[in-house]
């Protein structure tokens, strides 16, 4: 969103010397997550390194509760870019879910696959919960108020009928962390990975990441067609051996008003520092286009993405 300094010091710009107003400058408002969430490491680390390719586009890192609050403030105008799920993309194209009372996402526009994240529950070693049936009747957080947390761990215990059978709490990850550490909680439900809420845990204590039946990922996929079975590998969290748990794919997502060569640029900059922003969070080794998926969501790429991925051939034939 072009803003110069005129309009955002309208009120005052009769105070300022002739000659000292600046040059135009793009203001990018970036969602990401709460601090321990991926989503947040992942916006930090991009905003700073490809601010330095890219003066003349400020980004700044916006907090938030995560994916749901990401899409519905996109969908407001409050924020220029966000990290969100490919299922929030849909119901916001479809007006479900979160997304019942609000203005229809037409605004939405991809950029990238950010990364495939799984849903997961942690628990510590020496608990009598082995598996996700055992968290009736215990007490767990389901992650920050507005987050795609809340909204993953709560379709998959609807989906496997426990949803109405555990104590639910809402706390950020970090939180969490703590609180399973203190013997608050009894588990806490995370989505991606590797998240600093898990890893900063499995430092200090032993983890368990508790373990989906095949018959339990059959129901969610067949109950929420977005989700994809797939494997945590072996080595995310110290101590925790390869597990199959359910997956969703995550996207890099701009409002249609940001400029087309702000975001031509931008992701440029991403590929070419792809292995930098990596070595910043894991999860930015797995961006790439993902059109075809993307679009199949009922939502466009933006104009300075698909330019960008035509230029360099990534754009699908067809």
């Amino acid at each position: 969103m072009k803003r110069t300094l005129y309009a955002l010091c309208a009120a005052s710009a009769a105070t300022l010397p002739a000659g000292v107003l600046a040059q135009d400058s793009t203001e990018v408002a970036w969602g990401g997550s709460s601090p321990g969430g991926v989503m947040y490491y992942m916006v930090g680390v991009a905003g700073t390194e490809l601010g330095k390719d890219l003066p003349d586009v400020n980004i700044t890192q916006v907090t938030t509760g995560g994916s749901t609050e990401n899409a519905l403030r996109l969908v407001k105008g409050e924020l220029d870019m966000g990290i969100v799920y490919g299922s929030h993309v849909y119901m916001a194209q479809n007006q479900e879910g979160p997304f019942a009372n609000s203005e229809k996402g037409d605004m939405l526009r991809g950029v990238a696959m950010a990364y495939e994240g799984p849903t997961y529950f942690v628990t510590l070693e020496g608990e009598e919960i082995e598996n996700i049936g055992d968290l009736a009747d215990k007490t767990v957080a389901l992650g920050p108020p507005g987050s795609g947390t809340v909204f993953n761990c709560s379709n998959i215990l609807t989906a496997l009928g426990l949803l109405d059978q555990v104590e639910p709490q809402l706390m950020t990850f970090a939180d969490a962390g703590r609180a399973l550490g203190n013997g608050q909680i009894d588990a806490f439900c995370q989505s991606s990975s590797p998240a600093a809420a898990v890893t900063e845990l499995a430092e200090t204590q032993d983890i368990r990441i508790l373990n989906y039946t095949e018959e339990q990922l059959a129901t969610i996929n067949e109950t929420y067609p977005f989700y994809h079975s797939g494997t945590m590998p072996e080595g995310t969290y110290s101590g925790v051996p390869a597990t199959e748990m359910p997956y969703t794919t995550v996207y890099w997502v701009a409002h249609e008003r940001v400029p087309e060569d702000v975001v031509k640029r931008m992701v440029a900059a991403a590929y070419e520092k792809q292995d930098t922003l990596a070595e910043g969070h894991k999860a930015w080794a797995q961006m790439k286009p993902d059109v075809e998926n993307f679009q199949n969501l009922g939502a466009p790429m933006h104009p300075g993405a698909e330019a960008y991925y035509r230029q360099e051939g990534l754009w699908p034939e067809g």
